[in-house]
């Protein structure tokens, strides 16, 4: 299994990833053509999702989205969360490496890192 990724990482998001990410209803629902409101929903970085593919940069990592299914013993457990945002700032998406969820990258290399850095304009 891949390392666990942290906040500061930089990811390379292609077209086999699944993320969830605010996209038009459009290209979610077939019952909302024409409809551009944005949607928050899992979608593969391919085909209609090209222009998000890229570099980006893990801004947050929490450890959630667990729960119970209908039975007694069908138990979901917490899995390992990432956010991230695209390196010039266009897209915010998010994913988990661990747990049962629709949109799961388990296997993934950070290919840098990044610095928070906080500066004064007043």
């Amino acid at each position: 299994m891949a390392k666990l990724l942290e906040a500061g990482d930089i990811v390379r998001l292609g077209a086999d990833h699944k993320v969830y990410a605010q996209v038009p209803k459009h290209f979610v629902y077939s019952n909302r053509r024409g409809d551009f409101d944005l949607t928050r929903h899992d979608v593969k970085l391919g085909g209609d999702f090209d222009y998000m593919q890229g570099e980006y940069v893990v801004t947050k990592v929490t450890s959630d989205g667990g729960g119970t299914g209908h039975g007694p013993f069908d138990v979901y457990p917490d899995g390992h969360h990432v956010w991230c945002e695209r390196v010039d700032g266009k897209y915010l998406v998010d994913f988990y490496q661990t747990g049962a969820f629709t949109a799961m990258i388990p296997e993934i290399e950070p290919v840098g890192k990044a610095e928070l850095k906080f500066v004064r304009t007043a």
